[in-house]
């Protein structure tokens, strides 16, 4: 049976390091691409070394088509993307750029509607994998993007962000209807990471948990859309929040 293979696209602040050792250690071929060569020597060191780093942008056509070339070239083919949008630094509506907020949006909103397209487009190219279990219907290639909980409930500070991870999450649900005929499954992951909530306090009171989610849970979240156990799922925001969304008001100390 052939070996998936799986392309990380920014690789956040350890988050990336994070999915890019379960998808190793799940038997998966993994390149891990991001424009800062500081980050990615940093990922060198928390990662297999079997993963493959590539150097890029990942918010142009350009880049995008040079970050799975990488990975065909290396590996003869793609199969799973999993996409982290860089989190952009606090702001306020009055802080409010235009040229800042446009070059904001169009790393994360287009750079993630690019990234469907030209995914789509290397997917279209290849043989698909043998199948797993002669009752599971094929899938041809999946993309999960990873976002902050900022895309879904906002908080003071925190305009551009919100604005930008709301705006792919919108970009994933549009995405997985227009690729669903193509058997290319879109999904996302909205979690809680530990940057978010900066005191315990803090998440204690807003989260039934009482913490922020792991990195590594994060990853075996990634790992499971990717899955063919997942194979009808597409369109789906997986919420990794410790039950805050069906908190009213804050848990008194």
């Amino acid at each position: 049976m052939g070996i998936p293979v799986t392309a990380i696209l920014g690789l956040g602040r350890e988050i990336g390091d994070a999915v890019a050792r379960r998808f190793s250690e799940t038997g998966h071929h993994v390149i891990a691409a991001d424009p800062s060569a500081e980050r990615l020597a940093a990922a060198r060191n928390a990662v297999p070394e079997d993963v493959v780093f590539h150097h890029g942008e990942l918010h142009t056509r350009l880049g995008l088509r040079n970050a799975f070339t990488a990975a065909i070239e290396g590996f003869g083919r793609i199969d799973n993307a999993v996409i982290i949008p860089e989190i952009e630094e606090p702001d306020t509506v009055f802080d409010f750029e235009k040229d800042k907020f446009d070059k904001a949006m169009a790393k994360s909103t287009r750079g993630a509607a690019l990234a469907l397209q030209v995914f789509a487009e290397r997917i279209a190219l290849q043989d698909d994998l043998p199948s797993v279990g002669v009752e599971r219907l094929r899938q041809k290639g999946t993309v999960t993007f990873v976002l902050s909980y900022s895309a879904v409930a906002s908080m003071p500070g925190r305009f551009t962000e919100s604005v930008s991870q709301g705006a792919v999450l919108s970009v994933m649900r549009a995405g997985a209807i227009e690729l669903a005929e193509r058997a290319i499954r879109v999904n996302a992951i909205v979690a809680i990471r530990p940057r978010e909530d900066k005191t315990d306090s803090w998440t204690a009171r807003r989260t039934p948990l009482g913490r922020t989610a792991q990195g590594d849970e994060i990853a075996d979240a990634c790992r499971f859309l990717a899955s063919p156990e997942a194979a009808f799922i597409t369109g789906e925001a997986l919420k990794l929040d410790g039950g805050r969304s069906r908190l009213a008001g804050v848990i008194e100390d």
